[in-house]
């Protein structure tokens, strides 16, 4: 069983989006997959879950809330990929996620606002020698390619990684999640587009041993 983590120091970067996007495209590739939904306060993962199953989408995605990892290790069992939505901010339990996954995506937009702490949580996770589990994954970005460029500098010069496929702002994609669905299997077929190769690339990275 993989455990991929999504993890952010602020709300709004696209964490829970992301998640729900790497689960569906993990469940449309064959595999079993549970999301681990520790936000309790939005619980978006579980409640877009529902949505799914009462709008009878396919393949169908289970999201069950957890309050503790303990919980988590004794509860969760026979699944191919559990992928853990973390809280808005990072706190001791994040910490404890962040160690036991098996890949750590930070979603950061390109601003410095979102950057500097996204960067800060990584060196803070770096510490407890989990480096090269973390991926950063630059989230709702607009148009401009020198924003995109420049924050995929700061996070090389950080001496972090990140996605090679960015998860653009697009408004379609909003209305997708609120109808029960996520990524390439948005009604727009630009979009199905830009999310298809963020897919893969999140489940390549996913997959590397």
């Amino acid at each position: 069983m993989r455990v991929a983590s999504f993890i952010g120091q602020k709300g709004g970067v696209g964490k829970s989006a992301l998640a729900r996007v790497l689960a569906v495209a993990a469940a449309r590739s064959g595999k079993k997959v549970l999301i681990a939904d520790f936000d309790r306060e939005q619980l978006s993962c579980v409640e877009w879950a529902n949505r799914r199953t009462r709008e009878g989408r396919l393949p169908a995605i289970e999201a069950r809330e957890f309050k503790t990892l303990k919980k988590l290790r004794k509860n969760v069992s026979g699944y191919d990929l559990v992928v853990v939505d973390t809280r808005g901010h990072a706190d001791e339990l994040t910490e404890d996620v962040a160690e036991e996954s098996d890949v750590v995506f930070l979603p950061s937009g390109t601003s410095l606002d979102d950057l500097r702490p996204t960067l800060n949580l990584a060196r803070k996770l770096a510490k407890h020698g989990i480096a090269d589990k973390i991926v950063v994954v630059l989230s709702r970005i607009g148009r401009s390619e020198r924003l995109l460029d420049g924050a995929k500098q700061l996070v090389e010069e950080a001496g972090f990684a990140t996605l090679d496929v960015h998860w653009p702002q697009r408004d379609g994609f909003q209305g997708d999640f609120d109808n029960g669905l996520a990524g390439s299997e948005s009604v727009n077929p630009h979009l199905r587009q830009s999310a298809r190769l963020l897919e893969e690339a999140l489940l390549s990275r996913v997959e590397r041993k």
